[in-house]
């Protein structure tokens, strides 16, 4: 039996999406800077927008990058390289809200004559290998990371600037931590998505975060300026690091989370 045209092309009718109901003693929002979770909870946040933006893109290199990963500091901006797994890195540009939509849209040749003046050529020639990604900079911190049965974790419940690369390095310390305290939690016998068990990741977290939200809007600030007085300051505190040990060591140990309480394995 033939089939018109007609038939043949006719879509299945649509069915009403399922509603499902989930039911757990605990829920871990780890579902980015726009959280639903955290907004449905009305979990309130401070911060503010940068006069920034970044332009995120990964490369491919000529040379092998040996798994070092660079930060120069433009007056524009902090400019990240990052090693990624064989001769492919991952690069966050940072500049001015306009200047960066301009690079942005530049002919890819032109991006990348401007891109290997910045990168340098230590790795050789340059290939995009995907689309350049813009998105403005903004430091957010949540009021709390808990409430009964609920706990934020990583991006829902901080953004800081890109310096340093310390976005990711703060999300699974918190992941860490978190586990530890849901751990000791169940060997006590407790309800892990109790608020006063909670807390206690609420009371270990949120100051040490603060501080290092602190530490990169100040270093970004620092090094975007032109301004004597902050220029001495820059130069003041470069020095210092190249030429005493223990300041080195202290900055180190900030940016890899050695300087507050650390979780057990």
């Amino acid at each position: 039996m033939g089939v018109s045209p007609r038939s043949r092309w006719r879509s299945p009718p649509l069915e009403a999406p399922s509603k499902t109901r989930l039911k757990t003693r605990l829920v871990i929002a780890a579902d980015g800077a726009q959280s639903p979770l955290r907004q449905a909870a009305q979990i309130r946040t401070r911060g503010w927008h940068y006069w920034q933006s970044c332009i995120s893109f990964t490369v491919r290199t000529e040379k092998p990058h040996d798994n070092i990963a660079y930060e120069r500091f433009w007056p524009s901006g902090p400019f990240a390289i990052l090693p990624l797994p064989g001769q492919r890195a991952q690069v966050v540009w940072t500049a001015p809200h306009a200047e960066a939509q301009r690079i942005a849209a530049l002919p890819e040749a032109e991006f990348l004559d401007l891109l290997t003046q910045r990168y340098g050529t230590q790795m050789g020639r340059l290939e995009l290998e995907n689309p350049r990604v813009v998105f403005p900079v903004r430091l957010m911190h949540s009021d709390r990371y808990s409430l009964h049965r609920l706990a934020l974790v990583g991006d829902a419940a901080h953004n800081c600037h890109p310096v340093g690369g310390q976005g990711m390095n703060m999300g699974i310390r918190d992941a860490a931590a978190l586990a530890q305290v849901l751990a000791q939690a169940h060997q006590q016998g407790r309800d892990i998505g109790q608020l006063e068990v909670l807390r206690r990741y609420d009371r270990w977290r949120k100051p040490e975060n603060s501080l290092i939200l602190a530490f990169t809007d100040i270093l970004d600030r620092t090094f975007s300026t032109q301004w004597p007085p902050i220029v001495w300051v820059r130069r003041a505190g470069l020095w210092a690091m190249r030429r005493m040990a223990w300041a080195r060591a202290i900055a180190l140990a900030l940016m890899a989370g050695q300087l507050g309480r650390k979780p057990v394995p």
